[in-house]
């Protein structure tokens, strides 16, 4: 008997931690970041690679592009040399564009490591507890979202395909940036 109540209890409590992992169901268009698109960003603070706070809403009326992505993710590493590309854009830069790779619970020394042994100069908060991804309704990585000057997310990306998908940001960045600045 106490065997069954152990062994029923451990049951309980690990169903209870796997629906704080699990994503939600794919097919439920209200539970991915996606949904968000035509929405005000979900606003945060967080903390940079080079120790520096930064808040989205301090941005607005800049267009901003936040890639979620980790070290370990394939898909992400493919993604990061065009991300690299765009963050340098000087003209895009001048009429307002911000780029954040919001790196997904990785470890600081991690991140910064493969920074440097990859030659990336992005801005990187780094989203240590995950609630910035939960924000986002992130269910798989790379997510890029691309947020207008007004502050409401224009397009969402969900992973990367090489030169399609990087023309597909880019033309949401540059359609993004022909917005006009809100008025105060």
């Amino acid at each position: 008997m106490t065997a069954r109540v152990f062994m029923l209890s451990t049951i309980v409590v690990l169903s209870a931690a796997l629906l704080d992992v699990l994503p939600a169901r794919a097919d439920d268009p209200k539970t991915d970041t996606e949904s968000l698109v035509g929405k005000p960003a979900p606003d945060f603070q967080l903390t940079t690679l080079d120790n520096k706070q930064v808040k989205l809403s301090d941005l607005k009326g800049d267009v901003v592009v936040v890639d979620f992505w980790a070290t370990w993710c394939p898909p992400c590493r493919k993604s990061l040399p065009h991300l690299q590309s765009v963050s340098q854009n000087q003209n895009d830069a001048k009429e307002g564009l911000k780029v954040w790779a919001v790196n997904a619970r990785e470890s600081n020394d991690k991140v910064e490591k493969f920074m440097k042994d990859n030659n990336y100069s992005f801005t990187v908060p780094l989203d240590s507890d995950g609630k910035t991804l939960q924000a986002y309704l992130v269910r798989g990585i790379p997510t890029t979202v691309i947020i207008g000057r007004d502050g409401k997310i224009r397009n969402v990306f969900v992973g990367y395909g090489g030169d399609e998908s990087a023309k597909q940001i880019d033309d949401s960045i540059a359609a993004a940036l022909k917005e006009p600045k809100p008025t105060a």
